[in-house]
This record gives structure tokens, sequence and C-alpha cells, in this order.
């Protein structure tokens, strides 16, 4: 639990105050300076898997037809599997020379580069609700024509409407906090003089979870587990006397 102080220019309630709080506004009368918070743990309800083909010939273009091929087949294959095409993206495409090198043995420096052919690529992300199910999904399409997986990421679709309800959650866990210090200081709560989301606490993508895998010819196990949503806000009440 973070520890929060009543800040005040009063002499009698003056409080030692942390690190921050010179940054922070300096009130002309006492206030209650708090942070609430509101958790939830959601299992995801989307999964982004991110898979491709590449194909390597002695020509760009051959390499190229080759790619052609194998994309056309493993869309076949994302789709046989039960996704639809609205949940298939294509990214990636690359067409990249191929080189062996010679290193010489008491340096490990290059000697000698040559081009042995092409490399053509192209990854798609595959969106689906199955996410119970998201092993098996891979080892189908590992087995039919994908020959590479990246990355699979879940999410909760309805991230934005769960952040909204924790929000006020935080907001009233915040007014509670206040409401004990006022208490505790022999004084009542005042008004609402400040309130802001703390960016300390901000939740970025690296958050989401994720699985990075290793192809294989049978169905992987992958769980989804839980993903923890969070709310944080920062309030400023004004504390008045009894």
């Amino acid at each position: 639990m973070r520890i929060f102080s009543v800040f005040a220019i009063c002499a009698p309630l003056l409080v030692a105050a942390s690190a921050h709080a010179s940054e922070r506004t300096h009130w002309d009368f006492p206030v209650a300076d708090v942070h609430g918070m509101a958790t939830q743990e959601v299992t995801p309800d989307r999964a982004d898997i991110q898979l491709g083909v590449f194909a390597d010939e002695p020509t760009a273009a051959q390499a190229t037809s080759e790619l052609a091929r194998l994309s056309s087949a493993l869309m076949q294959d994302i789709e046989a599997a039960g996704v639809a095409r609205k949940d298939i993206r294509s990214r990636n495409v690359q067409v990249a020379p191929v080189y062996s090198e010679e290193r010489d043995p008491s340096n490990r420096q290059i000697i000698k580069r040559s081009l042995t052919g092409f490399r053509a690529s192209t990854d798609f992300v595959v969106t689906t609700a199955e996410v119970d199910h998201v092993g098996d999904i891979i080892g189908r399409l590992l087995t039919a024509h994908a020959n590479r997986l990246n990355n699979v990421r879940f999410r909760v679709s309805d991230r934005a409407d769960r952040e909204e309800l924790l929000l006020g959650k935080a907001i009233a866990n915040a007014r509670h906090r206040a409401e004990l210090l006022a208490e505790g200081a022999s004084m009542r709560l005042g008004e609402l003089v400040a309130l802001e989301l703390n960016p300390e606490f901000a939740i970025g993508e690296a958050d989401l979870p994720s699985a990075r895998l290793e192809p294989g010819p049978r169905a992987i196990a992958v769980q989804p587990g839980q993903e923890r949503i969070d709310a944080h806000v920062r309030g400023v009440w004004r504390l008045l006397p009894k």
C-alpha cells in the first residue's frame, strides 16, 4: 500500500514531505494529498498470433514467386482454422539478399562474402477470440505452410471500458483515504481542490501478457493467464476544523 501524508502550511499540521513534495502545488490551507487505486484481474479474451512464411531461392524473382504461393496457401490455412479474413493482417513483406561468409579463425574477421541467393518473407497477425485454443491453431498452421512463429500476445478487448469503471473506484478509494487522514487529524474533509491521473503508474504495452514460442509439429501448450488492469489517481481535499 502506498504511504500518504497530510500536507499543510500551517505549523501545527505541517508533516515531513516526500521526495516529490517540492514538485507539487503548495496550498495556503491544510490539505489531505493522497493516492487512490483500484485493480482488477481479468482473463484476456483475445489473442494476436504473429507468424509467417519465408522462401529461399537463387534469385529475387524466384523467391518472390515462391513467397506468393506460400502466403496464399497460408491464408487458406488460417481461414480453415476458423479465423475470419477481417481478423488477418499482413505485415513485414521483405525481399533480402542472403550471403555466406568466410572468417579468419584467428580474429573472426570476414575475409570473403558471397551472395548465395535471396529470402522473401512476410508475416501475418491473426486475431482470435478462441484464447483457450491458441496452441491448437498454432500447431495446425505450423504443420501446414507457416514456417515461422514470432509472437503470441494476449489482451483484453474491453480494456478501456474496464479502466473507466476502475477510475471511479480509484477516486472513491482516494476519498476514503483522505477521510481517514482527516479523522486522524481531528478534522473533517472539505471540498476537492485537485484531482489528476498519476503518470507514475501509467500502464504500457509491455505489461500485456505475451509468450514467445518455438515452432513444433504438435499443439503447443499456451495459456492466456491473468492480466491486471489498474487505475491510479491523486486527489487533494481541503481539511476543515470539526
